[in-house]
């Protein structure tokens, strides 16, 4: 090779790795760099317990940059627990420009359970809405490596393929036949030029049980039982909160309660109100779940 050519293959190979790369996230996951520069990258994965429990949100990182621009350090400012974990494993693995070495960044990775047409859409049943299109890209979340592998060796698509009324039934069902409790759930990637829609393809567990916020799920409530003040609690001026952790059947009875705190004197009278509370039943891609959620009962005593 020649000085002029070896020089131009160096050229060309220092401009490589000096431009910043692209990575492979899971559907659902937005990485938000606020301005920095990243040479190299892992992917962020959405964890399959938060896809299972349909826990999504922001993570916010602050990560540290040795002389080189590779992360040294990092802590997470804020975010879903469930989440923290594949954000903080990815990015202890980044490598940012030179020209930030040394500095301190904070990086944002949003989830958002994997959509399509605005909605969840998963495939466990011929009645589930298809978006039809290319099928860009097949995820697999919470099986092993060779899990995985026999998974998508056994399924009737591939990527590149188109996903329709059809397809769909038959990867469906062919993912029924690996394990009964895996669902498809379709997110619509991107706009080709010749007008199909491209798909990514997100095999998941099906969750059984999700969590919701005690101020989100009280809206759901349609029958309250107030709860009786026990009348030696009253007349020893004992008042406060008891807080409550229930499970809500899928016909939005309580099937399970457990005292997380509050004054011992208004336990009972507090449980014994909540258990013949009713809501509505909660519905995750149209199919009734189990809810895990928190209710507060209050005792207060009049001046």
């Amino acid at each position: 090779m020649s000085k002029i050519l070896l020089i131009a293959s160096l050229a060309a190979a220092t401009l490589a790795l000096a431009a910043p790369q692209t990575a492979n996230d899971a559907p659902g996951v937005t990485v938000a760099l606020n301005g920095a520069t990243v040479l190299h990258r892992t992917g962020v994965t959405y964890p399959p317990a938060g896809l299972r429990d349909g826990v999504q949100g922001t993570v916010s990182v602050q990560v540290k940059l040795d002389s080189t621009g590779v992360v040294s350090d990092a802590q997470v400012l804020s975010g879903p627990e469930e989440l923290r974990k594949p954000v903080l494993e990815s990015v202890l693995e980044w490598h940012f420009a030179p020209e930030l070495a040394g500095s301190t960044r904070v990086i944002e990775v949003a989830f958002e359970l994997p959509k399509a047409a605005g909605a969840p859409a998963p495939m466990a049943s011929p009645s589930a809405p298809v978006q039809q299109g290319t099928i860009r890209s097949i995820h697999v979340s919470g099986l092993s490596d060779e899990g995985k592998a026999e998974l998508l060796a056994s399924l009737p698509i591939h990527e590149g393929g188109e996903w329709n009324a059809d397809t769909a039934q038959k990867a469906s069902q062919a993912v029924k036949a690996f394990d009964e409790h895996l669902v498809i759930v379709q997110q619509v990637a991107a706009q080709s030029a010749g007008g199909a829609p491209q798909l990514d393809l997100v095999i998941i567990d099906s969750p059984g049980r999700i969590r919701v916020g005690g101020n989100v799920q009280s809206a759901m409530i349609v029958r309250k039982v107030p709860p009786l003040y026990p009348a030696a609690a009253k007349a020893a001026r004992v008042q406060g909160v008891v807080h409550l952790s229930v499970v809500l059947g899928l016909d939005g009875t309580v099937q399970q309660l457990d005292v997380l705190s509050g004054p011992e004197e208004l336990v009972q009278a507090a449980t014994d109100a909540v258990k013949q509370w009713v809501y509505k039943p909660s519905l995750l891609n149209g199919n009734p779940v189990q809810v895990e959620t928190t209710i507060d009962v209050n005792f207060t005593l009049n001046k």
